[in-house]
């Protein structure tokens, strides 16, 4: 297994190591993870006809070894060493039954560093609920279909959940199997084939293809505690429930670590381990690759119970199916799917006015392209006429029904080049202290990315299409943003600038912001500073500035302390979620504040998947200047019996807390911006959303009652 040619550093030179009349042949002593090396026993030792061997790490070809030991035939016996998956040293103790001989040998293995370029995982397939963690982040987001998996990001699958990955570039594939939560360590490949990927799963199980005969120094490793399993090529399942490891090996042999001791699991055979059994069992396959990928694919309900000689005739129909359909990810290396796409019925704000919108976008996704072709109309009220394509406030009208076609939503995604074109997401630039969860409400946008090694180039340009025929586009905001993030091993870097197109800005509104971000991770600290510049439309340059740890005590808590300085006229978070609606109701920057020092806390406690709350508190020390206070909860109350799975939330953000004394009531006020919502799934992603806002302007609640589709 394992060989390495035309290496100059591992010459095959042959060591004898005497230990008196016991003799050990070895090619080398030094020898690289992963590896598999030859080792000759002779002696004349007549007594010595079995030994037993033990490794403080490694093992060898033949698993049995470490269990049952080894004969020597004519005072001979050859064994092949499998080098850990790990670098350090490996020493390896022959010795007989009753111990009275005993002879060590010790190799040195050295792991060969590689320095390759990240990649990101793509979706081929995805089912259900899944929740997707960015490396920047701590907050689980719903996984939509576009998403480009990162390094050191986290997924997790709910039970109804299920994803299926592709590294673009090469014929890698992961399933994620339904209540699975996994953390990715790295994700690194070169344009030869090169490859280093690790991830960890933390529970439930996946399903790994590795189609590559992979190049030297190059690894796939999966691991679950004291279980490491890696691979050059092959297909194998890797399940943890609870504190029991399960490996099947479909195709090819899976080098299992448990405990420094590594075991070759071939295909045909599966291992299992768990800390109450200190030693591993190795058997036949309980299941095949078919019978274990329907096992933990989640199927969806059947919405009417049929009497059982019926499901047992389905059944025996479908499994007959089976045998005739090949899998498609066995034909091509990439899929076709399509999924539903937008859906949006309901009234819907943009800018001063409301309209209430049709809208219905299928989207189709071919491997790394994705198209959404969209059905929009609109009214302007209950009783106005139904006119074609999206609002907007500088085209007229059209009452063309091919109006209505448009492209909703568009993606190319490559190892270097990313590209999108849909609904705005959220975005938080550097940590978070001038633009925090800011996006464009019920608009699309584009974004796209430069991804060179260790260095990423991306630009935000707030545009959308209204219609084809005629060929309509519309501005969407004026915020455009272009920023570059650069890993350099010792530190990271995030540098973000900002830019207002707004020709008619008023002089307390900002022009140009400049945003850069320092940080390090440190075990589960991670230590960041954040300087901001901004220049206001009167000629004023205000800047601010936050440093402080946060701190990640996973699953549950999340906590973030900082102290800051903001110059005069600095508004902190300023491009906020509601930015937009400030912008249109004429809500600009403050740029009578005075400078100040200032406190920052910030607290998350998930439940996951149940309960997600946020609380985050900036205490400025100068009485011109406001605090705020911000908050976010959403709750999952899951399925049970014929009852969907039901989302609430909420948003609060609140100036001058605890204050400004001319106020009535604390909570809700004209400092207050507050929004609330509950959905009720209908089809796939797609439900009704009640939803509450409270007019901080007008002091008054809002209600909408909208069918759309939403991530969560």
């Amino acid at each position: 297994m394992f060989k390495r040619w035309g290496t100059l550093l591992l010459v095959l030179l042959s060591i004898n190591i005497f230990f008196g009349n016991f003799l050990i042949d070895i090619e080398n002593t030094t020898i690289y993870a992963g590896e598999s090396v030859s080792i000759g026993i002779e002696t004349d030792q007549t007594t010595l006809t079995h030994l037993y061997v033990d490794v403080t790490s490694g093992g060898f070809d033949d698993p049995l070894i470490l269990f049952d030991g080894f004969d020597l035939v004519d005072g001979k016996a050859h064994l092949t060493f499998l080098a850990p998956l790990i670098p350090g040293d490996s020493i390896i103790t022959f010795f007989n039954e009753d111990k009275t001989f005993e002879k060590v040998l010790t190799l040195k293995v050295i792991e060969e560093t590689m320095n390759l370029p990240e990649t990101k995982l793509i979706i081929l397939e995805k089912k259900g609920n899944v929740l997707y963690k960015t490396p920047d982040s701590d907050i689980w987001d719903s996984l939509s279909n576009d998403t480009a998996i990162q390094e050191k990001s986290e997924l997790l699958t709910l039970k109804d959940g299920f994803v299926h990955l592709k590294e673009p570039s090469l014929n890698i594939e992961i399933k994620v199997a339904a209540d699975t939560q996994l953390y990715i360590k790295r994700l690194r490949v070169s344009e030869n084939g090169d490859i280093d990927i690790e991830y960890e799963l933390k529970k439930g199980a996946t399903v790994n293809k590795i189609k590559e005969i992979l190049a030297p120094g190059s690894k796939y490793l999966v691991g679950s505690g004291s279980v490491v399993a890696g691979v050059r090529g092959t297909e194998f399942g890797f399940e943890k429930r609870g504190g029991k490891t399960n490996i099947r090996t479909f195709e090819g042999t899976v080098y299992t670590m448990i405990n420094n001791q590594l075991f070759p699991i071939t295909a045909g055979n599966m291992f299992n381990y768990s800390p109450e059994q200190p030693k591993p069992q190795i058997q036949k396959l309980d299941k095949s690759l078919e019978e274990y990928e329907n096992e933990i694919i989640p199927k969806k309900e059947e919405k009417l119970e049929k009497p059982e000689s019926e499901k047992n005739t389905e059944e025996e129909s479908t499994e007959d199916n089976k045998e005739k359909i090949k899998s498609p990810s066995e034909e091509q290396p990439s899929q076709v799917k399509a999924d539903i796409g937008n859906i949006s019925f309901g009234k819907q704000i943009k800018g001063l006015n409301s309209y209430l919108v049709y809208s219905f976008a299928p989207n189709f996704d071919f491997g790394p392209i994705g198209i959404g072709i969209g059905f929009n109309a609109y009214q302007e009220d209950i009783d106005s006429p139904l006119y074609y394509g999206l609002p907007t406030e500088n085209a007229s009208p059209s009452t063309n029904v091919l109006s209505a076609l448009s492209i909703n939503y568009f993606k190319l995604n490559f190892p270097a080049f990313y590209l999108r074109y849909g609904i705005s997401p959220s975005y938080t630039r550097g940590l978070g202290l001038f633009m925090n969860n800011y996006y464009v409400p019920y608009s699309r946008v584009f974004d796209t990315e430069l991804k060179l090694a260790n260095l990423q180039l991306g630009i935000h340009v707030p545009y959308e299409i209204t219609s084809f025929i005629p060929f309509n586009y519309r501005q969407s905001s004026n915020i455009f943003f272009g920023y570059f993030n650069m890993d350099l091993n010792i530190f990271s870097t995030d540098i973000t600038a900002i830019f207002n197109s707004n020709e008619e800005k008023p002089n307390d509104e900002f022009s140009q912001a400049y945003l850069a971000t320092i940080y390090k991770d440190i075990l589960f600290f991670r230590l960041g500073v954040e300087t901001d510049v901004v220049l206001t439309n009167d000629g004023s340059v205000v800047y601010g500035l936050l440093a402080g740890p946060t701190m990640n005590f996973p699953p549950f808590f999340q906590f973030m302390f900082g102290f800051n300085y903001l110059s005069k006229g600095f508004n902190i978070e300023y491009l906020n979620s509601y930015y937009e609606y400030n912008a249109a109701n004429g809500f600009y920057m403050n740029l009578n504040t005075e400078s100040s020092f200032g406190l920052m806390g910030k607290s998350i406690f998930s439940i996951d998947p149940y309960l997600h709350l946020l609380i985050k508190y900036n205490k400025l020390f100068s009485v011109n200047r406001d605090s705020l206070l911000t908050g976010q909860m959403t709750i999952n109350v899951p399925s049970m019996g014929g009852i969907p799975q039901l989302t609430a939330g909420f948003s609060y953000m609140q100036y001058k807390f605890l204050e400004d004394s001319e106020i009535d009531n604390i909570f809700l006020n004209d400092n207050t911006n507050l929004q609330g919502f509950i959905y009720y799934p209908v089809l796939e992603n797609s439900g009704i959303i009640y939803s509450i806002n409270y007019n901080m302007k007008e002091q008054k609640f809002e209600y909408t009652l909208n069918f759309e589709t939403k991530e969560f």
